[in-house]
């Protein structure tokens, strides 16, 4: 293990004006082992990932917070990118469809740390929430797409292109982005093209809320010398640093703008210590994130989170905490004995 360690925060999904768009896919080929945290809403996973994140932290090692899209504020996993370990929430990631070859998994039912008679007596109330978040995620996703896609339309239109390939990264080989079958668009299958002789990880760093977008740009940069670039030709520049970037044949993080995933907003080199963004990192204007939430968008965002709230405290109510900070532990330990056993420490 290097001598270098740090802590980032990112999302591996997002919900952006082309529906719910999952990077994890993306992700995996690197992992060797993935621990899958199951249970409903306010079991603990949320808290469970940071707590063991930042244990191993505290250990040296290097962790990658993965932040909720449907909740930015919680985490729905984390990533040991030096040690290809990865724990998810599987609540949280979605599609979570997937068997990477190799991958060993570790699934954890947090329903055993739950009072199955309380649950019980809410099964009708909790069908109900869980039915009615679904279609308010839907609901956001649309509003969403209609409030706001008309923002990205003059950058989008620059191209001459193929329409199913993202003009920001041209002719690169292709890599799928899934989407969950809940938005009104078709699936997002080219917002993403693997580059031929780099490795890409794409990443957002925005997340929606009721009060306006999670800016997590600032602090996932902070360490980076940065080149902004300023005016109209900023699309240009980054596709140019693309198209050279993959023959360097190192790590490339592209960051993805929130509402096209199409469109590239900044371009790591995390080798060279290097970030290339457009505008002010700190600044949703550059980005074109400044026009305020209507009403109506706001209106559904904060009763989706209100169903997700009440649902949680469900799920909360039944749990026994002091049995969940045991198996946190446990959970803990296996872990490092799992990193030792496999060589990957």
């Amino acid at each position: 293990m290097g001598n270098k360690t740090g802590v980032r925060h990112y999302f591996a999904e997002g919900i952006t004006t082309r529906g719910y768009i999952s990077l994890v896919p993306n992700m995996m080929p690197n992992w060797q082992r993935v621990y899958v945290l199951l249970g409903g809403l306010g079991t603990g996973k949320s808290t469970l990932i940071k707590v063991i994140g930042l244990e191993l932290l505290d250990r040296g090692y290097e962790i990658d917070f993965m932040r909720s899209a449907r909740d930015p504020d919680s985490m729905a996993g984390f990533i040991m990118p030096r040690m290809g370990l990865a724990m998810l929430d599987v609540m949280e990631i979605s599609p979570f469809r997937w068997r990477a070859p190799g991958v060993v998994e570790k699934f954890i039912d947090f329903n055993r740390f739950c009072d199955d008679y309380k649950l019980e007596k809410q099964r009708i109330h909790i069908l109900k929430l869980e039915n009615q978040l679904q279609l308010l995620q839907q609901k956001v996703e649309e509003e969403l797409a209609a409030e706001l896609s008309s923002l990205i339309v003059p950058r989008t239109s620059r191209t001459d292109k193929r329409e199913d390939m993202s003009w920001i990264l041209g002719n690169s080989a292709r890599l799928k982005i899934r989407k969950e079958n809940t938005g009104p668009w078709p699936l997002a299958e080219n917002a993403v093209k693997l580059l031929q002789k780099s490795i890409i990880n794409p990443y957002f760093l925005h997340g929606l809320t009721s009060e306006g977008w999670l800016n997590l740009a600032p602090h996932f940069l902070m360490d980076f010398d940065q080149i902004r670039l300023e005016g109209d030709e900023t699309l240009d520049a980054l596709d140019w640093v693309l198209n050279e970037a993959q023959q360097l044949g190192q790590l490339i993080e592209i960051i993805l703008h929130p509402l096209n995933p199409d469109e590239v907003i900044g371009i790591v080199f995390p080798e060279r210590h290097l970030a290339i963004w457009q505008g002010n990192p700190d600044n949703l204007v550059d980005q074109g994130l400044e026009r305020p939430f209507g009403e109506k968008l706001i209106e559904t965002i904060s009763s989706w989170q209100n169903h997700r709230s009440q649902l949680k405290a469900i799920y909360t109510e039944s749990v026994d905490f002091g049995k969940l900070d045991e198996y946190r532990e446990i959970l803990l330990n296996t872990i490092l004995g799992d990193l030792k056993l496999n060589g990957l420490n």
